[in-house]
This record gives C-alpha cells, structure tokens and sequence, in this order.
C-alpha cells in the first residue's frame, strides 16, 4: 500500500493506469479522469494507456482512421492544461524470458513516468488487470501517497481466452490487495471481492450528461430517411458480439415484428455481422465519435440492452443506460447488473416474449413527463456529481496515511526482479 502521505502545498498528480486507451469513445475510466482532473488538488494527471508493441502500432493507427479516436503516440500526448497522456511501447522481443531486458524496457516506461510527474507527490490509479508488469507496479506503489484499484467490471469474467482471463484475474486481485481504495460498480463485485480488501465501496457509473443534453441535434441523412419511412427504430449502442447479446431474444424480434428496425450503434464482432447483416431490418452502423454518438441515439424511438445474464452481466453497471436516459429516451433491459436500481424507470425483462412486448409497451406509452423524469434521473446520475463520492475517498485515504516519504524516483530495483 502506498507510504506517502498528504502534500504540504495540498496538491498531487494523478497517475492513472487504464484498461482501456484514451480516445473519443468515453467509458468509466475516462470520464472518472476527466472530472478528477478538474478538482483543485490535482495538480496534473498523467493518463497511461496499455502498453503497445511497435508490429501493432499501424493497426492502431488504421483504428484511429476508423473513427475510434485511440490516442497512442509514441511520446506523450497532452490533452489540456492538466491532462497528459502516455502509451508506453514495448519493442524487445522475447523480453519475458531475460530479466535484464525486462528491467530496461521497465526502466523506460517509469523514466517517462517519473519526468511526467516532475517529481511531485501523487495519487495511483489503477484499472488495469491488462497491464504486464507487476514490476512497474510495485515500484510506483511503493511511493504513492494513496493507491486506489478500481473494479470497473468484474475482471475475472473477462478476457478474449483462458490465457488472458487468467491473467485479468491474478492481476487485478494483486493489484486490489496492495491498494489503500477499492472501487467497485455494483454491490454483487463489493460482495465478490470484500475478502480481498476490506476497504472496498462502490461507486457506480455515470453519464457524461452535457454532452448528451443538447437543444438541437444536427441531422443525419441516412437515419432521417429510416425515420421517415414511419418504421419504428429500437436502438442499442456498444460493442455488439455473441458472448454478451442473447440472440434468442434478438431472433425473437426479428421473427416477431420484420417490421422494426434493429440500429446496432459501435463496432460489431465478426461473429455478430456474420449472423445479423443478412436481414434487411438490421442495420450496423459501426463506431462513432463520442461527441457524434448522441446525434445518433437521439434517432432510436426504443433503446435496448438485450444482454444474457451470467457472471460477466451480473457485474454491470451499464454506462449507456445512463446514456439512453440522458436523452430521455425509453429503455427496455435483461435484468443485468445495475438495471434493477433503475427499474422506475427503464422496463425489465428476461424471456424472448416478455422483452418483446415491453419493446411494444414503450413504443405505444411514451409522453413528455416520462421523457423528463429520465432526464432527470440521469442529471442526478452525471459524473459532475458522482466524482464528488470519488473525490471523499481520496480525501479520506489522505488523510490516514502517515507523512510524506517523497515522490517516486524513477528507479527500478534489482531486487524487483529476483523472483
């Protein structure tokens, strides 16, 4: 846990590690960033993305092109007056078998953290069970004022094979015990993991709501003409994929009301364009901008979340819920985690006839009242507010450490890579 305690001047850096890379497509990290950064004593915050290896640098490059917005330059990239962002690179081959090339790729990575930092106290934030070293890790805990883990999903259910699953798992549990906070999103991921440290709480996810709650939306040409043919659009926005979707439920519509339109808004797998591109009522309208996104939400009459309940789903607390709410729109969901806690104001259902009919339901009740209460639900769930429960916690964990012990140095010890 971390050693160093509350800054003289009442200021620190954030050094905050992600699961995901910085980009437009704003998820739970981000947005937590960006309203931490915002606080008065955060002097600076240095964003690390996961790190990239030189043969996937075009590959991220050609995503960039695609719309999705990932920021990963090889130097540090500034996003405004406080906000850095770094994407460490990993270019020694076969590293993982010399510790002496660990040990200078590791070397690198914490000299550009430490010359970001400027030798400042600072706040470490982890949520990255994806990041692969534990060396790293160790040396930036050692000297953090307060280290903070945050379960943002519950990482033992995810992971592309058993391999990285594994790996999510061993790694966000170490990272969990040695933090001084843990975060979670929902009650079952608290309940989960309270063994593994005892200062665990949840906070949920929010909505960037200002960028959701606007007067006017520019129109677009393609879905103006969907609206206009009088057929209804139910709407989903988000990685669409079979290990997630129920597809007997998503069949059942299909089958049920040709009729509907099926807007799947963000990148679809293979598997998932490979079953639902035949049918002419489905239409992929792959990634956007996450400042283009509300332009498209705004079109769905209906916005679903048609997800299987497991133990992946039951550790959710789904941002485009938020979302859908901020734009006031109707909401039919499986009973995931977090969609209970909302159920006053989206409709709940599990079985393929029951989802169907709660679609039916909202598209036949809707009324200015109810598009309010939404609103509002959602204003009360923005991260403007929610960052204030973030921000009693660092506050809280300050306050307890012991005196200052000084800022990290940079230096990796030869201890560190003994085992």
């Amino acid at each position: 846990m971390g050693q160093s305690g509350p800054s003289k001047a009442g200021q620190y850096n954030v050094i905050c590690f992600g699961f995901m890379p910085w980009g437009n497509m704003w998820k739970r990290n981000q947005s937590m960033m960006a309203e931490l950064a915002k606080l008065t004593f955060i002097r600076k915050l240095i964003f690390v993305n996961p790190r990239i290896s030189l043969k996937n640098k075009l590959r991220t490059q050609v995503n960039h092109i695609h719309g999705k917005g990932v920021i990963n330059t090889t130097l540090p990239k500034r996003i405004n007056s406080k906000i850095m962002v770094y994407t460490p690179m990993t270019w020694l081959p076969c590293k993982q078998y010399l510790p002496k090339l660990m040990k200078v790729e590791d070397g690198i990575t914490l000299k550009m953290i430490r010359l970001l930092n400027q030798n400042q106290p600072y706040i470490l934030f982890l949520n990255c069970p994806n990041f692969s070293s534990n060396l790293v890790m160790d040396a930036l805990i050692k000297n953090a004022s307060l280290t903070l883990f945050d379960f943002s999903d519950d990482f033992s259910e995810l992971g592309y094979d058993k391999t990285t699953q594994e790996t999510f798992r061993r790694n966000s549990l170490a990272y969990a015990q040695k933090a001084d906070v843990v975060l979670t999103v929902n009650e079952h991921i608290k309940k989960k993991y309270v063994g593994v440290n005892a200062n665990i709480h949840v906070v949920r996810n929010a909505t960037n709501y200002e960028n959701f709650d606007r007067p006017r939306f520019d129109p677009l040409e393609k879905l103006e003409g969907m609206k206009k043919s009088g057929r209804s659009i139910i709407g989903y926005s988000g990685i669409a994929n079979l290990s997630r979707m129920d597809t007997v439920i998503l069949d059942h519509i299909i089958r049920q009301k040709p009729t509907w339109q099926l807007l799947f808004v963000g990148p679809a797998q293979p598997d998932f364009i490979e079953r639902y591109s035949r049918f002419e009522n489905v239409h992929l309208w792959g990634s956007v901008n996450y400042d283009e996104l509300p332009r498209v939400i705004q079109y769905f009459d209906v916005a679903i979340v048609p997800f299987l309940i497991n133990d992946h789903t039951k550790g959710n607390d789904l941002l485009k819920l938020y979302d859908y709410l901020a734009l006031g729109k109707p909401v039919v969901s499986t009973n995931i985690g977090g969609a209970g806690d909302l159920r006053e104001v989206i409709r709940l259902a599990d079985t393929p006839s029951d989802f169907f009919n709660e679609v039916e339901k909202a598209l036949q009740s809707e009324d200015s009242d109810a598009v309010e209460v939404r609103k509002q639900v959602a204003r009360a769930n923005s991260w403007l507010y929610r960052i204030t429960e973030v921000e009693a916690l660092i506050r809280g964990g300050l306050e307890e450490r012991p005196a200052s012990m000084g800022a990290f140095d940079g230096k990796v010890s030869d201890a560190s890579y003994s085992s």
